[in-house]
């Protein structure tokens, strides 16, 4: 898997951009965030950002590709 040019290290993320996301995200949904909630939304967000550092550190060999029909 190649990396995406000039997308930003999720690692890298600082509370202050994470926060400001928050703010954003909840702007953008119009969806109203109790004060009381914040902590916890940024937490979570936190948590998902290094699953996605472990899901995206993945590298696939270049003759991988996509299953075309998922099968359980």
């Amino acid at each position: 898997m190649l990396p995406v040019p000039n997308s930003p290290d999720i690692r890298d993320v600082s509370d202050e951009e994470l926060d400001r996301l928050i703010t954003g995200l909840s702007a953008a949904m119009a969806l109203p965030l109790d004060p009381a909630h914040r902590e916890g939304v940024f937490t979570n967000l936190r948590q998902l950002l290094a699953q996605a550092d472990i899901v995206m550190s993945v590298v696939f060999p270049p003759e991988t590709e996509p299953a075309p029909i998922f099968r359980p």
